[in-house]
């Protein structure tokens, strides 16, 4: 499945959503004519893509359902009441600076359906150390790409994932994309490797990673 359909396929039916980083507004203005939100809170921090996605409200005759505000992350979010919260596109650091930054989201009545475009080892470092459980974890393929998506609340739950989980996951339902994100994380570590045994800096960490990381391949 595209990225957008996966993100689309985990709102849960009548939620109210909030999208954050929202670009030209697709995920709500699809969630709410498919009935998977009854009501969308949508912002971005920049004036132009907030611009596209008020054209693309409007023309969807969706002015009424979906509010767009220009905002840095959650801000403002929470006078919206929103159950669900969608943070797509963006860097994992980034994306948990954000959550960090919006104590209301802390609380088990708040989904957060988060898909980083780089660094998932350091979200989900900062989801599990800040209380965050992961409960599902899904991928997406499009344009040559894996896209790995986070599906958590806040429980002050204590998980653990081993250094190699941080970057893939462990609890995969797309089971015929997790050969390739397997191999793409090999050959990450594989070239990590390489360049430190060239500088003489001590790889030991980075292949205790690969050895796990092949290990999971291996077993599939």
């Amino acid at each position: 499945m595209k990225r957008l359909d996966v993100l689309l396929s985990l709102l849960p039916r009548g939620c109210r959503l909030a999208d954050i980083g929202c670009d030209h507004a697709y995920i709500p203005i699809s969630a709410v004519k498919q009935g998977k939100a009854v009501f969308a809170y949508a912002s971005d921090v920049r004036k132009g893509p907030l611009s596209r996605a008020a054209k693309n409200v409007a023309e969807a005759g969706l002015s009424d359902k979906i509010v767009l505000n220009l905002a840095d992350g959650l801000d403002g979010a929470e006078e919206y009441r929103p159950d669900t919260v969608v943070i797509a596109g963006m860097g994992g650091e980034l994306i948990a600076d954000i959550i960090d930054r919006a104590p209301f989201a802390k609380t088990e009545q708040i989904t957060l359906i988060l898909q980083p475009m780089t660094c998932p080892d350091e979200l989900r470092k900062y989801l599990l150390s800040a209380g965050f459980e992961i409960e599902r974890e899904r991928l997406a393929y499009e344009d040559r790409h894996i896209y790995q998506i986070i599906v958590c609340r806040f429980k002050a739950a204590a998980q653990e994932y081993t250094e190699a989980e941080l970057e893939t996951g462990k609890s995969h339902e797309d089971g015929e994309l997790v050969p390739a994100l397997y191999k793409k994380y090999i050959a990450k570590y594989e070239k990590i490797i390489k360049g430190k045994s060239k500088a003489g800096i001590d790889a030991q960490k980075e292949r205790e990673v690969l050895d796990e990381l092949r290990k999971k391949y291996e077993n599939l």
